[in-house]
This record gives structure tokens, C-alpha cells and sequence, in this order.
């Protein structure tokens, strides 16, 4: 799978990222001019864990992305081409709905929810051809085989299961269903790790989290990405990482370096010796300058000279 989505993706015109050190919450990131994916692969969808779930709608609303969930089945069997599932708020399409729409711009039709599978309806075109034609609600509720207060809803924009949208097309002899947009239809709303249960985790980031957050930058935890977080105030977003010496320390930094250059965001990470001031273009902050500044333009105005470096 991950073969065939590099092969989409760079036919596609994408930039590919891919980190050298395997992510949990994402296996590539990709770019095409303002586009962002952010992608993780499943052969079964349902695998997807709630952890995951939660960094990977950090990482599309912060980064102004969209994460998608590439997979083959779930437990009821294979995917549906041309159709949208959804895993935990996420976006979830098989692999020949991704080609189509990253080669061909096709977008799916339909999306699965708990009671089948639906489509979106242009309720305005509904409803000026019905008064145009000086047809009756009750007499579309007949064809449809739904109530005469279904058609009204369809008009004000409810979704309708795939059966009944078609064959109110078929009579009406018009395309009522419209194209989904992937791009909108995740629900990434964020949920932070609970602070207590971080400091019992991680006693080292729990430390480096209160000190960003009292220099006045907003903390986002990602203990399943190449990063630790993401800290940002109202005019920059930084990956942060906490890097231990060694080989680690250097994978680390060109995994930052391979990311930032796709993101087109800043970096550091902090370290507990400062043996050089930057690694591989990214800035080395020492823990214990960390511990020492009171203002975030300080982290900035280091983050500039040691990426001049």
C-alpha cells in the first residue's frame, strides 16, 4: 500500500514526506502548492486507535492540513470504492477512491454513516425545479417512499440514503447529488492529553510543557509523531522535540529537517548538553537556556540565528 501511495502521490505532482524514523500517527506527508495530506495506512480501518486518531486532528488543524485514512476493509469487509468512511471524526477512503481523486480530481458521491450509505442532495436545485414544475411535495415524497417533511428537509440541505436521492433524480431527469469534499469532511475537533497524567508519563516533557505554556505559547502533545509537540502563538506554529544524544539526536533532527521543509514551518529541539547550535539545519535549544527565558520572542530570535547557522 505504501509503495502504491508513493506512486499516486508523486504522479500527482506531490512532495512527499516520508519520516525516516516510523511514525504512529502518520506513515507520509504530502504537498502540492497550498495542499497539504496528511496520510496514515490501515489494511483494517477499524485498527485505527482513539490516540492516534486524536494527533492526527491535531496535526490537520494546526498545520492547516487534511489527515486521511488510506485502508482495504473493516470488519463488515472491503471498502466501497468512491465512498467516504469515516474512523474516529477522520476521513477514511480506499486506495482506488484516493487515486481518483488525486489523479483525476474525482471526488466521492457517497459517504457511509450508521444506517448506510448517503449522498448530499442540492436542496436549492430540488426545490426550484419542484416549483417551477408545479410538482408537489407529497407527490416527490410518493416516488422517494419517504414523508412529504423528508422532501422538505432535503430541500434545506439533510442528506439522503443513496436509494431514494436516485430515484428522484431518475423522475425529476436532473443530477441532484453533489461531490463531497474530502478537505471538509473530517471533524477535527482537538483533544489535549489531561497535564497530570503527562506529568506522570513524561516527567521531562511535563516540565518543557509548562515552561512553553508559561512563556505564552499554545502546547499541542504528539507522543505518537517524529515530534513531541507542536507550540505555537498567535503568529508562529514550531515542531518541538526533546532530543537525547547520539545517533537518536541526528535522526531526530534530519526527520525535523525532512518535515519542515514540507510543512514550511520552524523547529527546534531541545537538548540536555548543547554540543553544537544547530543539527542538521534545525536549531538546538539547551534545556537549561529552556529554564532561563521569560519571553517566547527569546525561543524566536534563537530559533533565527541558529537556523542561519
Amino acid at each position: 500500500m505504501l509503495r502504491e501511495v508513493r506512486e499516486i502521490l508523486n504522479r500527482g505532482s506531490f512532495t512527499i514526506g516520508e519520516p525516516l524514523i516510523p511514525s504512529v500517527s502518520f506513515d507520509l506527508i504530502a504537498r502540492r502548492e497550498n495542499l497539504l495530506l496528511i496520510l496514515k495506512l490501515l489494511i483494517n480501518i477499524d485498527a485505527l486507535r482513539n490516540e492516534v486518531a486524536r494527533e492526527l486532528k491535531i496535526l490537520g488543524k494546526e498545520l492547516g492540513g487534511t489527515p486521511l485514512i488510506i485502508g482495504k476493509k473493516s470488519a463488515s469487509g472491503s471498502m466501497l470504492d468512491g465512498v467516504i468512511y469515516s474512523r474516529h471524526g477522520i476521513p477514511t477512503i480506499s486506495l482506488p477512491t484516493f487515486r481518483d481523486f488525486v489523479l483525476e480530481e474525482i471526488s466521492p458521491l457517497v459517504y457511509s454513516s450508521p444506517g448506510g450509505l448517503y449522498v448530499r442532495i442540492d436542496g436549492r436545485k430540488l426545490r426550484d425545479i419542484r416549483e417551477r414544475r408545479g410538482i408537489s411535495l407529497g407527490e416527490l415524497a410518493k416516488i422517494g417512499g419517504v414523508s412529504r417533511k423528508a422532501i422538505q428537509l432535503y430541500e434545506e440541505g439533510m442528506s439522503a440514503v443513496v436509494d431514494i436521492a436516485l430515484k428522484l433524480e431518475e423522475y425529476l431527469g436532473e443530477e441532484l447529488i453533489e461531490p463531497l469534499n474530502l478537505m471538509e469532511f473530517g471533524k477535527l475537533e482537538e483533544e489535549r492529553y489531561d497535564v497530570m497524567a503527562l506529568m506522570r508519563r513524561d516527567p521531562e516533557m511535563g516540565i518543557i510543557y509548562r515552561k512553553l505554556l508559561s512563556m505564552g505559547y499554545d502546547v499541542y502533545l504528539t507522543f505518537k509523531c517524529p515530534f513531541e509537540a507542536l507550540s505555537r502563538d498567535e503568529t508562529e506554529l514550531f515542531l518541538t522535540g526533546i532530543g537525547r544524544e547520539g545517533n537518536t539526536l541526528r535522526y531526530k533532527a534530519m526527520n525535523f529537517k525532512i518535515l519542515t521543509q514540507i510543512l514550511r514551518k520552524n523547529a527546534f529541539i531541545i537538548v540536555e548538553k548543547l554540543r553544537s547550535e544547530e543539527m542538521e539545519g534545525i536549531p538546538l535549544i539547551q534545556k537549561e537556556e529552556l529554564m532561563e527565558m521569560e519571553h517566547r520572542e527569546e525561543i524566536k530570535k534563537l530559533v533565527r540565528e541558529r537556523s542561519a547557522i
